[in-house]
């Protein structure tokens, strides 16, 4: 059967699951742990990766990322090949420490965070032998820092993972309710694998469909990035055109709390006109956290499929950046 196809696009959340090889274990002491977990810091601030949850068990390994760029396989080549090298220096062994490739489950969206990081918290209490009576007792994982503030790590989303809890249910207290959900799972485990496609992805069926699309080459985000390199269009440029459509300045568009006209309407046309990433992206609207200006575009979008003036307004920018939006996906 052939194994199922990488894929790689923008804002793609993936379960990753890498084990030993042949069970041959991949952490002997608090040494191999850290220099792991740090291959990972290391790669957040290189690829601008969004970190979850993770836990690292004795010979495998599980973490929930979010890819705002379409680079997990450059990355995790850049975290495993690293481990991997110390490794064999620091130990004096040869021959291959992971079995295969990793596996990357494409998940559909933030409502799978809390059952999947669940999950993943618990291995170290569920099976035969336990390596631990409770998730906030075992020293490798991401949950300590669920459990308490004062052990957080920076380079770990806790407030992006909690986000879309507290959107659904009106930001009550998401630390404590998962605290609770979590620990609900030692008395009653869910498997989240019952909902994984084709035993490949976990959402539902139209998003099933949409990525068996793109894994057969009809992807749209990667025709949008053809166009972006045919069509070279800078975030300057999108600045300056929307300020004077709006009549302010480009300049109030930068900042934590400007509330200048235009400005989602400018991030929404930067991230699908130009090849800038969200993290360069929240740099240039002056945004503090490299994902930030995930939100501003998705105002943006969200004010155009609502209001007819907002169709009008981007119509007239892209005329004066001389763009063509019908040869848009």
């Amino acid at each position: 059967m052939p194994r199922p196809p990488r894929l790689q696009y923008p804002g793609a959340i993936y379960h990753l699951v890498t084990r030993g090889d042949g069970r041959r274990t991949l952490f002997h002491d608090d040494g191999h742990y850290a220099r792991f977990t740090q291959g990972l810091s290391d790669e957040v601030s290189r690829s601008g990766w969004i970190v979850l949850a993770f836990c690292w068990m004795p010979n495998h390994v599980h973490a929930l990322i979010k890819t705002p760029e379409p680079n997990l396989c450059r990355g995790m080549q850049h975290w495993l090949s690293g481990y991997a090298n110390w490794y064999a220096k620091r130990n004096q062994r040869t021959g291959h420490l992971f079995q295969g490739r990793y596996k990357a489950f494409p998940v559909e969206d933030e409502g799978y965070y809390w059952n999947l990081s669940r999950y993943i918290h618990l291995n170290p209490c569920n099976g035969s032998k336990p390596l631990s009576d409770t998730p906030e007792a075992y020293p490798y994982s991401s949950f300590g820092g669920y459990a308490r503030k004062s052990h957080r790590l920076d380079w770990v989303a806790y407030d992006e993972h909690h986000r879309y809890w507290s959107g659904r249910n009106g930001g009550n207290d998401p630390m404590s309710a998962y605290r609770r959900f979590v620990k609900d799972g030692l008395i009653d485990s869910v498997d989240p694998r019952i909902d994984r496609l084709r035993d490949w992805v976990y959402g539902g069926e139209d998003f099933l469909k949409r990525v068996l699309s793109m894994a057969e080459g009809d992807d749209p985000v990667l025709h949008r990035r053809r166009v972006r390199r045919a069509n070279p269009v800078s975030v300057d440029s999108i600045f300056e055109a929307t300020a004077s459509q709006y009549a302010v300045s480009a300049d109030e568009y930068v900042g934590f709390r400007s509330v200048a006209a235009g400005r989602d309407m400018a991030a929404y046309l930067c991230r699908r006109y130009t090849s800038a990433t969200l993290r360069e992206l929240s740099e240039r609207f002056g945004l503090n956290h490299p994902d930030s200006a995930s939100d501003l575009i998705r105002r943006g979008a969200k004010r155009i499929e609502q209001s007819i003036e907002a169709v009008r307004q981007q119509k007239a920018i892209e005329k004066k950046l001389k763009l063509n939006p019908e040869t848009r996906a």
